[in-house]
């Protein structure tokens, strides 16, 4: 469903619909950590400082996973339908979210409290990405509708 590097990478994370997220070391072509949960897998981002994994899922839910052991550490209620796809802040503090429920979320990263959610969207998101200069997020749906959103 989805698949991202690493900021130097070294490494890939790939998200599927068998309810598995692989995590690989590219130099070796190895499995770092595999993480699983009973739902499909539709995105992944890492963080920032590479010390979690950001999961988005079909259960409704973001996940959060520790990179140093693959092992989760929170889930939260990503909207009212499947978290489609994800994107995070360059320093961390929020993280971003489309849905099925033809939404744009929001989240404090460190709480996981929604700070604000955006409508207008026809159908189902399918990609939202954070410009550079984090200021501006765009997203995407299924139907072909782009929006541009402020972040200030």
């Amino acid at each position: 469903n989805a698949i991202v590097c690493n900021a130097d990478g070294s490494q890939a994370a790939s998200a599927s619909a068998d309810g598995s997220c692989i995590i690989w070391d590219l130099q070796k072509g190895a499995r770092v950590h595999a993480l699983y949960d009973p739902t499909v897998f539709n995105s992944v981002c890492y963080h920032p400082d590479e010390s979690q994994y950001i999961t988005a899922s079909a259960n409704n839910k973001i996940g959060f996973w520790d990179a140093y052991d693959g092992s989760p550490i929170r889930f939260i209620s990503g909207g009212e339908a499947d978290v489609t796809c994800l994107d995070i802040h360059s320093e961390g503090t929020h993280l971003v979210s489309g849905g099925a429920d033809m939404k744009v979320n929001v989240w404090h990263y460190d709480d996981g409290k929604l700070i604000a959610s955006g409508k207008g969207h026809s159908g189902k998101i399918s990609k939202v990405t954070l410009s550079p200069d984090q200021c501006t997020l765009v997203s995407v749906d299924m139907v072909g509708g782009i929006f541009i959103w402020s972040m200030q």
